[in-house]
């Protein structure tokens, strides 16, 4: 089961880490005459990130338990939160329109690279 699980976790991570990037990219690109197409996108990029979470959560489940966890998967669950809130921000930015999404994406794109960091590190070096 675990590895079915993170399979899943990181066809998730690929996906949500890929669309994100990639598919900004493509839009500043292509300017807003492609954004209709790229909206649809982020309901992907929300499904691959509840992906991430909930693959990442049962694992640590089992693997830990959730009653007393180590430090780190703590850590992990605190930047998820932040990481959810700012992809609560991304979908909403998406279906007020191009321009309101410009100016989110502005300020999502560096913290999505510190939260992207900050769990790659979590995850690879798994600190306390």
């Amino acid at each position: 089961m675990h590895e079915l699980l993170l399979a899943v976790h990181i066809t998730g991570v690929v996906g949500w880490a890929g669309l994100t990037a990639g598919g900004y990219f493509v839009l500043a690109g292509c300017g807003e005459a492609g954004f209709p197409r790229y909206a649809k996108l982020v309901y992907l990029q929300l499904l691959s990130a509840l992906s991430i979470f909930a693959t990442g959560l049962a694992m640590a489940a089992q693997a830990y338990g959730l009653l007393r966890p180590p430090l780190w998967i703590s850590a992990a669950l605190a930047v998820a939160a932040v990481m959810g809130a700012l992809e609560a921000v991304h979908v909403a930015a998406a279906r007020r329109g191009y321009r309101a999404y410009m100016r989110a994406v502005r300020y999502l794109v560096p913290l999505w690279a510190v939260g992207y960091v900050a769990m790659l590190y979590l995850m690879v070096f798994k600190p306390g």
